[in-house]
């Protein structure tokens, strides 16, 4: 029975190693960051602090706000995190290097495009793996209203 769109084995093994080189050439280039990130940031605003609404938490959403020290993404590139029974600290998820949005993982950010992470309260633990400057991120403003059982954070 004639194939004739069938690939012999040797013209296989060519394409296949023509798509694993492009895979890892593609792979290799940089830091997986191209050109950076691009937010929209007002004239003369901070670009490490969202520029998003406010966001309204509801306790009773969110567990694990129960317990004081746990990091939780609330989103809109912010975090928060209960100081105490009556207290909490709100903090932006943008890291301070190249504005980039982190993620909360282990009870810390980190950052994906240069590794940088910062610890529960927002203080710097490791700098970028690439030069350049950081600093802690950013505290936000934080109401709490205990009759609703909600937090604010702007």
């Amino acid at each position: 029975m004639a194939c004739h769109n069938c690939l012999n084995r040797r013209a296989f093994f060519a394409k296949s190693a023509v798509a694993v080189a492009t895979f890892v050439a593609v792979e290799a280039c940089g830091d997986g960051d191209i050109g950076g990130p691009v937010r929209e940031v007002p004239a003369g605003g901070d670009p490490n602090i969202p520029v998003s609404a406010a966001v309204r938490v509801v306790l009773a959403d969110h567990p694990e706000l129960a317990t004081v020290g746990i990091v939780v993404d609330i989103g809109s590139e912010r975090a928060l995190v209960r100081t105490g029974p009556a207290t909490f600290q709100g903090l932006s998820r943008i890291c301070t290097h190249e504005q980039c949005d982190t993620a909360v993982r282990n009870n810390r950010f980190e950052c994906p495009c240069h590794g940088s992470i910062f610890a529960a309260d927002g203080s710097v633990i490791r700098g970028p793996s690439a030069s350049g400057s950081i600093s802690a991120l950013r505290s936000l403003s934080v109401v709490y209203d205990q009759t609703a059982g909600t937090v604010t954070v702007t």
